[in-house]
């Protein structure tokens, strides 16, 4: 065997080890993905809803909100205009129940910062302008928060649209993590409190300062500093927000490209945490497993790309030799049969494939292969390369210190 044989053997090893860990998570805690604990009292709570140009959506935001299964004198809103230009304030006056808050442009940190002066409520709650809770999204969260040390609680987020193939390609990507989270939620390495919809206990968010005004990715800074102050996340499996995804490949690359750079950069900011016992299963193991899985992701680009095009090559240079005739090829019988890294190949397609539906049944939705056959054949092949190809630029960019302004 040659090196590049052992690094794929590695690699391969990883992926499966991975597969097989979360795996065994989830069979040992299936019995308890739903069982979100009911409250035993419903604290008060206000909804923060940071908005810059939103006049499409904020409307249909703050009636979600507003219609929230929820004792109406427990539930304030206020939205934090960061300087819009269009007539986001305009349709906000209308809810005569909504608090608006004017600053100028300083970004969204910022923006929930001013709006968390204003919360005098048990609880708060972060909104993005263009998500729409559920119904009873509420209430199958804030139960979690009466458990021991737990300050904060993660929804499950659901793509609305699904017009183009990037976002049907999100769709199944968000149903994936709705699944992964919850893992992560029973391994207690939750790292991302994501903006649409996540709730916390204001007392604490205004102890750890808020929002770090400056960071590109302040939803994945502030679950580090939660963490690191000892505190605990959950996370409920069928809290949904629908959201609004990107709908071109260039809304996807600009987004990805600020979450993955925001996560890189804190992981740096943080680094304490990496091989620290301290921090259990998210600092001994899976920050560490992180970098592993980017080299990963970078390894099977390029030697992919590499054999491709060196194939291509060799094929052109024999072609060249016979003066481009055309002749049918000789049928081989080795082409049938299997080496290790086709074992590995369908091992761990098979073993995506058993993911992919887990998380389609715990999100509650149906496989429906006649609708929905499109959406899981773009996932399974468009989405290794788009994810690849946003690390790796994402890598590159701070290794080379790439200045941006989000």
């Amino acid at each position: 065997m040659q090196l590049i044989d052992f690094v794929y053997l590695f690699t391969y090893s990883i992926m499966i080890y991975c597969s097989v860990l979360w795996f065994t998570v989830f069979f040992k805690n299936r019995k308890k993905m739903f069982s979100n604990p009911k409250p035993k009292r419903l604290p008060s709570i206000t909804f923060l809803v940071p908005a810059y140009n939103e006049e499409k959506n904020i409307g249909k935001c703050l009636q979600s909100i507003l219609n929230l299964d929820y004792p109406k004198n427990k539930l304030k809103v206020i939205v934090i205009d960061d300087g819009s230009t269009d007539n986001t304030p305009r349709i906000v006056k209308k809810f005569k129940k909504v608090k608006l808050i004017r600053q100028k442009n300083s970004g969204k940190a910022a923006a929930l910062n001013n709006g968390l002066k204003y919360v005098k409520t048990e609880l708060v709650a972060c909104m993005d302008a263009d998500s729409y809770p559920e119904k009873n999204y509420l209430l199958e969260m804030i139960g979690y928060l009466e458990k021991k040390n737990v300050v904060a609680v993660t929804p499950a987020m659901k793509v609305l649209n699904t017009q183009t193939i990037i976002q049907k390609i999100q769709w199944v990507e968000y149903l994936w993590q709705i699944f992964l989270r919850k893992i992560f939620n029973f391994f207690d390495c939750q790292y991302v409190i994501p903006g649409p919809g996540s709730v916390y206990k204001t007392f604490v968010l205004k102890k750890v300062g808020g929002f770090e005004v400056g960071n590109i990715a302040e939803d994945t800074e502030i679950a580090f500093r939660i963490i690191d102050k000892g505190y605990r996340i959950e996370n409920s499996i069928n809290a949904y927000v629908y959201t609004e995804a990107p709908s071109n490949f260039k809304g996807l690359y600009k987004q990805r490209i600020r979450w993955y750079r925001g996560y890189i950069q804190n992981v740096v900011k943080y680094s304490k945490m990496v091989f620290n016992p301290k921090y259990g299963n998210l600092g001994f193991f899976l920050l560490p497993m992180n970098f592993v899985w980017m080299f990963i992701l970078s390894f099977l680009f390029f030697s992919q790309i590499f054999t491709l095009l060196w194939n291509f090559a060799q094929y052109f240079i024999s072609w060249y030799h016979i003066k481009f005739a055309v002749i049918l090829p000789e049928m081989r019988v080795d082409i049938f049969l299997i080496d290790f890294y086709t074992y590995f190949f369908f091992l761990f397609l098979l073993l995506t494939l058993f993911t992919l539906w887990l998380s389609i049944v715990f999100s509650g939705e149906k496989v429906d292969l006649k609708k929905k056959l499109s959406f899981y054949l773009s996932y399974i092949l468009i989405y290794p390369f788009l994810i690849s190809i946003f690390w790796i630029l994402s890598i590159i960019y701070e290794l080379a210190g790439v200045k941006k302004k989000w």
